[in-house]
């Protein structure tokens, strides 16, 4: 009976042993959790959901706890801990309902943040400056950890701070964008000695790269036009770069001036050469000038008559393929204009007091139109002037209306004393005025500088007259209004508007005004 028992007790361990192991080796995989546990299915894919969402972003202390209990119900699946599973993947889906609560909370009180981060992303500064770039984001998330948290009102005192900070990544990452390749250009022509050898191509290179950067200073969103002139600063500096190194092969080779004629002669006839004939060089240089011009302009208009006959060999091939369309759509018209005329003759009986009736509620109709659209067009100037109006603060300047006509009079420069360079500090009014004038898109512009009377008649005329160029140059570089429709004149101190016995009349009278002229 003991040997029954005990044989009994290893069978019943050796089953234990087998069911242990089976149980063991049926560990399952990642991809069978996911099949068999539809909790923790669900909860993966709201993670992947929430993550595409920014929530790991703007909900960080939330999302990694649904993260956490995603690999703690996937770990307990995998070893059939069924209950475990179960139940983590369903806390796990609960914080998400509060994870998504709090990343819609944070989309809508970091708004502005958000769009600002994202500007500074597109333009590259996160590879730019990544260190301060990775400082923000930490600042970022701290906030968004506020609002979870249940702490709005500390999450929007940070905002200015977070909005500023990514608003200067931005202008930062964009000046060197764009702008790197131009410096790199012109300090390489500078350390070539061009500020020597070729100073005033050079000099145009440097006021093209500072321009560029105006531009970004004033309006960041102005990118095309600021990389047209960075582009313009870097192909001066190669210019600059390139004629310094000719003057020093001409040093190096000791060239006489009359050598230096001499090898530009050469270098025009090497230009001519596949053109054939010889340049007057016995002439005076505009003469060659004009006779290499000639020749070229000579191969030009064959090449563009040569063009010009292909173009016309197709057209007369298109021509004769339409011809028998357009025969039938004439066959057409001419059908349809039978039967308007039959349709005339018939309706004639009515009589000519219809009409003429019919001819006078036309031309009412057509006049009461006119006035209607005359009354709109009214109103539409009104609006356009209340919306310029409502542009400047009084501290800028002063709108007034004169007629269809609108001037800007803006006392608010802040220009330096006896200096015509707009300060950075301008250009947010400068914006303004260039937003005026693109209400008005067929009015001549005309550009005024005045000055008060303190000092002498004939520098504060010089003084205005500079400032109002200045002005015009600027609503021309960087407004983008066409030079064609600008003006611009100083009248020194000779139109005040307040007394100048008094520092506040004198702050008046120093202004440039903006006249927008609609009228003819």
């Amino acid at each position: 009976m003991k040997d029954t028992k005990f044989v009994a007790y290893i069978l019943s361990l050796f089953i234990g042993f087998v069911v242990t192991g089976c149980a063991t080796q049926s560990k399952l995989t990642q991809d069978q959790v996911m099949s068999q546990y539809e909790q923790v299915s669900l909860l993966e894919t709201r993670l992947r959901e929430a993550n595409q969402n920014e929530s790991d972003f703007l909900a960080p202390s939330g999302f990694k706890s649904a993260n956490q209990s995603l690999e703690k119900s996937i770990a307990a699946a995998r070893n059939n801990k069924v209950e475990v599973a179960n139940k983590s993947a369903a806390e796990g889906i609960k914080v998400l309902d509060k994870v998504d609560s709090d990343t819609l909370a944070s989309k809508k009180l970091l708004g502005e943040v958000l769009v600002m981060r994202d500007k500074a992303q597109k333009a590259g500064a996160p590879s730019l400056n990544p260190e301060e770039y990775a400082r923000l984001e930490d600042d970022l998330q701290d906030t968004a950890q506020l609002i979870e948290k249940g702490q709005p009102e500390q999450a929007k005192q940070r905002r200015p701070e977070l909005i500023e900070g990514y608003s200067q990544l931005q202008l930062t990452a964009l000046k060197r964008g764009l702008v790197d390749v131009a410096r790199a250009a012109i300090e390489s022509a500078e350390n070539e000695d061009a500020e020597e050898y070729a100073p005033k191509t050079l000099a145009q290179a440097q006021e093209e790269m500072r321009l560029a950067l105006s531009i970004l200073d004033a309006d960041r969103s102005q990118t095309e036009k600021a990389d047209t002139h960075s582009k313009n600063a870097k192909w001066l500096a190669e210019k600059s770069a390139a004629i310094t190194e000719i003057i020093k092969d001409f040093d190096r080779r000791d060239y006489t001036e009359e050598d230096m004629v001499l090898w530009y002669q050469n270098q025009l006839s090497i230009i001519n050469e596949p053109l054939a004939g010889t340049l007057p060089f016995n002439e005076e240089n505009a003469r060659v000038v004009a006779s290499l011009q000639q020749s070229v302009s000579g191969v030009v208009s064959e090449r563009n008559l040569a063009q010009a006959e292909a173009v016309n060999a197709k057209a007369e091939i298109a021509k004769v393929e339409s011809n028998s369309n357009m025969e039938h759509a004439q066959t057409k018209q001419q059908l349809l204009a039978a039967e308007q005329q039959i349709a005339a003759l018939m309706s004639a009986s009515q009589g000519e007091k219809d009409k003429l009736r019919q001819e006078y509620e036309q031309k009412l109709a057509l006049s009461s139109k006119e006035v209607e659209a005359k009354k709109r067009a009214e109103r539409e100037q009104e609006e356009r002037f209340e919306k310029v109006q409502a542009l400047f603060g009084q501290n800028e300047a002063n709108v007034y209306r004169q007629r269809s006509n609108v001037l800007i009079s803006a006392h608010g420069f802040k220009f330096s004393p006896g200096q015509s360079e707009i300060n950075a500090e301008n250009f947010p009014m400068m914006n303004k005025i260039v937003e005026s004038i693109k209400k008005f898109p067929n009015a001549r512009i005309k550009v005024e500088g005045h000055t008060d009377a303190s000092g002498d008649d004939s520098n504060n005329q010089a003084l205005s007259q500079q400032r109002a160029e200045t002005v015009a140059e600027f609503l021309k570089a960087v407004g983008g209004i066409p030079a064609e429709r600008i003006t611009k004149q100083g009248f020194g101190e000779a139109k005040p508007v307040a007394s100048n016995e008094t520092s506040e009349g004198r702050a008046l009278n120093r202004r440039v005004e903006i006249a927008i002229i609609n009228e003819q």
